[in-house]
């Protein structure tokens, strides 16, 4: 077979995007075909271009087929092959409006329709005619091309007057990639190469193994038969076709035999004819795209809406080379928080490509390990829930893999630490607050201590003044029972509290006072043998989510006045008291103002006033 080779060096840079691998992008153009081909050099070839006429039940596709052109940067074609002159196939080109085409190719003559008269009206003088074993080289600079070969034509020598019979049949290389183009060819039970429309039977062994297969006749039942599949083996077909078409496409028969010989096929829509097998069919209802690398054994990719599978290239992988990877944090030296959720970050690049990334950690410096995730994406990082368990010698490990089975492997520098820096929940259950207790009798203190690691000893302390102390001991070091009996000291009191504090065995500690203040009350008639005096004591509790006790004393009786007031002088609250008597006195602010609303968080000042003088304490409030 002779080859007339036509050379395209590559031109200066298109609109068109490029990602460094061959795109085969089979556009969804409906109960129609079309492919487009750009090479990693920017020049594109088009393989048919769907249908501006209504095709079954179809509509026309022309606008979703010149949009996804669009979005792929596509202005120029530098060839355009036309598979055979029906409608479907050719009858959009005169609707790629803003892209212009360099020369169209077919297998010349004529044909009888208002779609092949457009078409060839359309490329007018940039129509040329091809011949057997022509061969198209893209970027012909590159230390590895794109090429093009014109298989077969015309029948390739049987006699037919059926035009899919006529079809081109076009196989796309780049390096050991081979994807094959036969647009709407036939074949015929059982292999027999008499009928005039079987020149599946014929062809496929010229065009040999490929990876790729875009399904005769929209998965019609007179094509993909035995013999062409035996000699192709494709690993993937890709099924043009339109939902609601009125011809049954895919047919069931071309899907059994596709199974059969064990190709998974990808549909551009749901058609109207066999449902698809979850097992072998995927349905992208969207443009399906392939990505491939040159390299033998290389891993190339099948791209859609909700679809991204892999495929492996011909030949024996030369790829050798491990992956590099660094693992960026933690690194060494770091203090990550025991309990939290942090991240592993790591960066992972190969000669050809990471297919998969491996985490782990190890909480005795290397010598076990346990997952973090595995066979994930290589996005550069995962999420770590960190283990309730402190260390000093944690080490993070990331290992990438390619597609040719080599690993690369990197761990942390250096050891970081797990550190507990939670500290525990203790709540004080009583006393509470609003307690009465007999001076020496004995009552239980009781609470609620819990910690992410553990509660390592609980301190008791009580106070008469309030929860703003001075506290005295009860008893420390505790372990954490959850109860202590106490004998209430002989010091009567209106404002005691007791302070129940938890430390985990990182000495981070919490804790938690009586939410109000109870009272100690003695046995014995005492004889107050002080003097009294002007005095506003400090509030108890402050700070205070809530109610607090406003204690004062008189030297003589007489009015007096208590106000809260805010830090810009405003007066909250007050309480007037026309007559006390001198000695001690205790009046409740309820945390209100006087209107009965709730007073915010701040800081406020406490007045006391009588006729002589006034006094003022700093009061706290929380919410």
């Amino acid at each position: 077979m002779s080859a007339v080779v036509l050379l395209l060096a590559v031109r200066p840079a298109q609109a068109v995007f490029t990602n460094g691998r061959l795109q085969v992008v089979h556009l969804d153009a409906g109960q129609g075909d079309g492919a487009v081909i750009i090479t990693p050099g920017g020049q594109v070839a088009l393989i048919d271009e769907g249908t501006n006429f209504t095709v079954g039940s179809s509509p026309p596709s022309c606008a979703r087929v010149l949009s996804q052109l669009q979005a792929l940067g596509v202005n120029h074609v530098d060839f355009h092959f036309a598979s055979h002159y029906h409608a479907d196939h050719i009858g959009c080109i005169t609707a790629l409006t803003g892209i212009t085409i360099d020369a169209g190719w077919d297998r010349g003559q004529s044909y009888s329709s208002s779609a092949y008269t457009s078409y060839a009206a359309y490329l007018g003088a940039k129509r040329h005619t091809l011949t057997k074993g022509q061969v198209f080289t893209l970027d012909s600079l590159s230390a590895h091309p794109v090429t093009i070969t014109c298989v077969a034509l015309s029948g390739d020598g049987i006699a037919t007057s059926d035009e899919n019979a006529k079809c081109l049949i076009l196989k796309v290389s780049y390096g050991n990639f081979d994807e094959v183009f036969g647009g709407d060819l036939a074949g015929y039970p059982g292999g027999s190469s008499s009928s005039n429309t079987n020149i599946e039977t014929r062809v496929g062994p010229q065009v040999g193994p490929v990876e790729v297969y875009k399904v005769h006749h929209h998965g019609s039942a007179y094509g993909s038969y035995d013999d062409w599949l035996n000699a192709t083996k494709p690993k993937v077909g890709i099924v043009s076709v339109g939902t609601g078409n009125t011809y049954g496409h895919p047919t069931s028969a071309a899907l059994t035999r596709l199974h059969n010989h064990g190709v998974r096929t990808y549909w551009t829509e749901q058609g109207s004819g066999v449902a698809p097998n979850p097992a072998w069919d995927k349905v992208a209802n969207d443009a399906i795209r392939i990505y491939a690398v040159w390299q033998p054994g290389g891993v190339d990719s099948v791209l859609a809406a909700g679809i991204a599978d892999t495929l492996t290239n011909s030949g024996t992988a030369l790829d050798q080379t491990a992956p590099l990877v660094a693992v960026l944090s933690p690194n060494g030296g770091e203090t990550v928080a025991a309990g939290s959720v942090a991240s592993v970050s790591w960066s992972a690049s190969d000669n050809v490509a990471v297919s998969t990334v491996d985490v782990d950690v190890s909480m005795d410096g290397g010598t076990t390990w346990s997952s973090v995730a595995a066979g994930v994406a290589n996005t550069g990082s995962a999420s770590w829930n960190v283990p309730n368990t402190p260390t000093v010698t944690a080490l993070a490990r990331v290992t990438a893999h390619d597609a040719s089975g080599n690993s690369g492997t990197a761990a942390s520098a250096s050891d970081f630490t797990i550190a507990d820096q939670t500290s525990p929940l203790v709540t004080l259950t009583s006393p509470n607050g609003g307690e009465h207790f007999p001076a020496s009798s004995s009552q239980s203190v009781t609470w609620t201590a819990s910690d992410n690691v553990g509660v390592d000893s609980v301190n008791v302390d009580f106070s008469i003044h309030g929860a703003a102390g001075p506290w005295q001991p009860i008893q420390h070091g505790l372990p954490n029972v959850g109860s202590l009996s106490w004998t209430v000291p002989n010091t009567p009191s209106d404002s005691a509290a007791i302070l129940v504090t938890a430390f985990d065995h990182a000495q981070n500690q919490e804790g938690d006072p009586s939410d109000g203040v109870f009272q100690i009350e003695s046995n014995v008639t005492a004889v107050e043998s002080a003097v009294p005096q002007f005095a506003l004591h400090p509030a108890v509790p402050s700070p205070t989510r809530g109610k607090t006790q406003l204690r004062f004393s008189l030297a003589v009786a007489g009015p007096v006045q208590l106000d809260v007031i805010d830090l810009a002088g405003r007066r909250v609250w007050s309480a007037a008291q026309p007559s006390l008597d001198a000695g001690e006195h205790s009046i409740v602010w309820p945390g209100l103002r006087e209107g009965g609303s709730p007073a915010g968080t701040g800081i406020y000042f406490v007045r006391l006033a009588s006729r002589e003088k006034s006094v003022t304490i700093k009061l706290v409030l929380l919410r």
